[in-house]
């Protein structure tokens, strides 16, 4: 049996499963949506570049879902890479125990699609104006059981949205695990649509895990 053979019976994908591992996705944030994201794209077979400087803390693994609890303490971009591996060691996974910063943007020039999990409003504006048409986007605030999810082409409209992004911030609001859960099913198919070759509109979509609400907004 072929590791992706229920990838290629899935009609949105088929015989394009295999360029899915010609394709290379930017994380920025190995946190509680970059470890399920990068879990996720690991094993579609999707190359993976993350980028990281913190370290585990104990409270982290209720819903980061790559460490454990030996991991307290130690460098997220270490740990990371080392899971994804034991899930396949085949699949290229490069880490960079890094923060993203102006003078390190350069890292995400040679990604088919960047995923900015950082869950800061800062860094996302940051990156969306390096990229700007270069490079499809997919940007995330989240916290407690809301969520702001930002997917653009080429076109970047960020900015039109950010002023309508009302979320919160973990440490004021707490996170439950289902909250980064459902926001990685929406990027991770949105990633893997454009990754085949599949056009996508510019959404930003809001939600609600805890009272079963999810919206488009027009931007």
């Amino acid at each position: 049996m072929n590791r992706y053979d229920f990838q290629e019976l899935f009609k949105g994908i088929g015989a394009k499963s295999a360029d899915l591992r010609k394709k290379n996705v930017m994380i920025i944030g190995a946190g509680g949506l970059g470890t399920v994201v990068a879990d996720m794209l690991h094993r579609e077979g999707v190359q993976l570049r993350i980028v990281d400087k913190g370290r585990v803390e104990l409270p982290d693994i209720q819903r980061q879902t790559l460490y454990i609890e030996d991991d307290n303490n130690r460098f997220k971009a270490k740990q990371v890479k080392k899971r994804l591996e034991i899930i396949d060691a085949k699949n290229s996974v490069k880490t960079f125990h890094e923060e993203m910063v102006n003078d390190n943007l350069f890292l995400l020039d040679s990604a088919d699609v960047i995923i900015d999990c950082s869950n800061d409003l800062e860094t996302m504006k940051m990156i969306g104006d390096y990229v700007k048409k270069k490079t499809p986007l997919i940007n995330c605030k989240y916290a407690g059981s809301n969520g702001a999810i930002f997917i653009s082409g080429k076109k970047h409209l960020f900015k039109k949205v950010v002023d309508k992004i009302k979320i919160g911030d973990i440490e004021n609001e707490g996170i439950i695990n289902a909250t980064v859960h459902l926001a990685a099913g929406v990027i991770v198919s949105q990633a893997l649509k454009t990754l085949i070759g599949e056009k996508i509109t510019d959404n930003f979509i809001v939600f609600d895990v805890w009272k079963d609400q999810i919206r488009r907004v027009s931007i």
